[in-house]
């Protein structure tokens, strides 16, 4: 028999009044706090509610608080076997500074009656690398940095090795996926590679590789004191090394020319005169280097001339130092180490810079300006008979030269610079004459 309009009405609105009573009471389930009427406190829990493996169906809501309370107590006390690096150590729980995040878990809880939820896990991140750390540091590697020796004018690079630790970022990454009730029974920490400061491919990148420029000039072997000086200064500044972008002084270098510091009386130019004093001969040192400085391309920060001609360097390209005012610089603007090397023997002075090649070319040219005429000087010694003629100094001309740097690109293409316009005084020549 088919219900009658008036009958399926009625049906109907028992039907609707039973689901709105549902939904009411579990709003009211939701809503319940310290302040809610004993009688609302005790509405049970639907079936089918609960948190991870946790049931809590027909359970108010204190005694459903407080099991999931106890039920975290236990889970904390559990221990975890954590492995690195084949090495595992047994840690209990709360020592890995885990905890149930009580709050949110507790809402998740009231917001889906009749549904199991996920716990929610709280991590004091600062004791849990403690804990780690403690356990494992010692499985961990430094990095250790490239380092690089010279011998026999070779670089020599001793490869960095990089470290290794924990990578705890990616373990909190993993632990805040899992719940307390699902937590593996077996945690394995992954390592990651901790790159050394200075690494073999930095290095390599500024390795020189060869010789990039040398100069050579010569002395006179039979004037010991000069001689001397020379070598010193040259010994002072070999296997001198400059990183890129380092600035190197001659005269920091090679240090006050006394005689306590074990430099010789020998003729220097004083007053456009060349009379004795300490240190001659050092200022061929560094005119050789600069000759090399301009071929290797270095950049010149510093450089005087000499107030005369000198015999031992083409015009325009001598550089003359006095400590501690006038001095040497050059920067090291290349993209590698600059190395110095120098060698005295037989009369001759070398020094050659190392790095790394660029296929550039470097030529010197130069423009003479004016010549000076220089003029004879007559000074009558007491000490000579009369009429006695001693020659004290060969007479010189002066001069004023411009001198240019030339640098070719390996693609051929070709820079002119300006070095520089000099001027030399003439060297009077000066005699000595007996008095009457």
């Amino acid at each position: 028999m088919g219900l009658s309009r008036k009958h399926y009405y009625v049906l109907f609105a028992l039907v609707l009044l039973t689901t709105i009573g549902c939904s009411i009471q579990e709003t009211r389930l939701l809503k319940l706090t310290s302040e809610t009427p004993l009688e609302e406190k005790r509405l049970l829990f639907p079936v089918g509610t609960g948190v991870d493996d946790l049931d809590l169906s027909s359970l108010e809501q204190e005694e459903a608080k407080e099991k999931l309370l106890n039920w975290a107590k236990d889970k904390l006390e559990e221990k975890l076997i954590i492995v690195y690096n084949e090495t595992e150590k047994s840690i209990k729980v709360s020592d890995l500074g885990i905890t149930l995040d009580m709050d949110k878990t507790w809402e998740s809880v009231l917001a889906n009656p009749g549904q199991k939820v996920s716990s929610i896990l709280a991590i004091d991140y600062l004791k849990a690398n403690e804990v780690i750390e403690e356990e494992f540091a010692f499985l961990n590697r430094s990095p250790v940095d490239a380092t690089f020796k010279i011998e026999n004018d070779q670089f020599l690079i001793t490869p960095a090795v990089p470290g290794e630790s924990i990578n705890m970022d990616l373990f909190f990454q993993e632990l805040k996926k899992e719940s307390l009730g699902n937590l593996p029974k077996r945690l394995t920490l992954k390592s990651m590679v901790i790159p050394a400061a200075v690494t073999t491919e930095s290095l390599q990148a500024l390795a020189f590789e060869g010789v990039i420029a040398e100069y050579t000039t010569q002395y006179d072997v039979s004037d010991k004191n000069r001689t001397a000086n020379l070598i010193k200064a040259a010994q002072k500044m070999d296997k001198t090394l400059l990183k890129p972008g380092d600035t190197f002084s001659f005269n920091e270098t090679i240090g006050p020319r006394t005689a306590e510091t074990g430099f010789k009386d020998a003729y220097i130019v004083i007053n456009n005169e060349y009379v004795k004093g300490i240190g001659g001969g050092i200022c061929q040192v560094s005119s050789t280097l600069y000759n090399v400085a301009l071929l290797a391309n270095l950049t010149i920060v510093e450089r005087h001339p000499h107030a005369l001609v000198v015999g031992y360097i083409p015009l325009g390209q001598d550089a003359t130092v006095n400590y501690p005012n006038l001095d040497l610089k050059l920067r090291n603007d290349t993209h590698s180490y600059i190395y110095f090397r120098t060698k005295v023997e037989n009369g001759k002075l070398t020094i050659k810079a190392f790095g790394k090649p660029k296929g550039e070319k470097v030529r010197l040219v130069k423009e003479i300006e004016k010549e000076i005429d220089y003029n004879t000087i007559r000074k009558l010694d007491p000490d000579l008979l009369p009429g006695t003629v001693i020659q004290q100094q060969k007479g010189s001309k002066g001069y004023i030269v411009k001198t240019w740097k030339i640098v070719t690109d390996a693609n051929g293409k070709e820079t002119k610079q300006l070095l520089s316009r000099d001027s030399y005084a003439p060297t009077h020549r000066i005699l000595r004459i007996g008095a009457d």
